[in-house]
């Protein structure tokens, strides 16, 4: 009984752990983003205090429902027995799913940037959706290169 207990406790330790050093991670790159993006925009201190929570505020639906795009799609047809399992019906189910996070995407997306328009100019916006792509590509670039790495 002791081990059992000993072991549990392991396992929720290393787990919650492993949970932490993550949120901590996220962190991490949220901050080495805003600060990128600031940079990038050239903010002045009154724009940035009008962007960053429409830009926040937006930027984290958007991440969750590609997070249920690419994640839960794949959970919820693995649950259904495999792609080769699926009867047609389920597929359309999944598909019009699929196609109603896409337009909730896009259109968090149009509501972000007619609101940030209120907020900063156009060529601005612009160069947030450039400068978006730049850090994302660098942190899949770093994330790489760790990973060879660890290897």
């Amino acid at each position: 009984m002791k081990k059992l207990l000993f072991i549990l406790l392991t396992i929720l330790f290393t787990t919650s752990s492993a949970l932490a050093q993550q949120q901590i991670n996220r962190q991490k790159i949220k901050a080495l983003k805003t600060s990128y993006i600031t940079n990038a925009l050239s903010l002045t201190p009154k724009e940035a205090e009008k962007f960053w929570p429409i830009y926040n505020l937006y930027s984290d639906k958007i991440q969750a429902l590609k997070m249920e795009l690419e994640g839960g799609f794949h959970r919820k047809i693995q649950l259904a027995g495999g792609l080769e399992n699926i009867t047609e019906s389920q597929a359309q189910k999944f598909i019009d799913e699929i196609i109603y996070n896409e337009k909730q995407i896009t259109e968090n997306e149009i509501s972000l940037i007619n609101e940030l328009s209120t907020v900063i100019s156009s060529k601005k916006i612009i160069s947030l959706k450039k400068a978006d792509r730049e850090f994302n590509r660098r942190i899949l670039q770093e994330y790489s290169k760790r990973r060879r790495l660890q290897e």
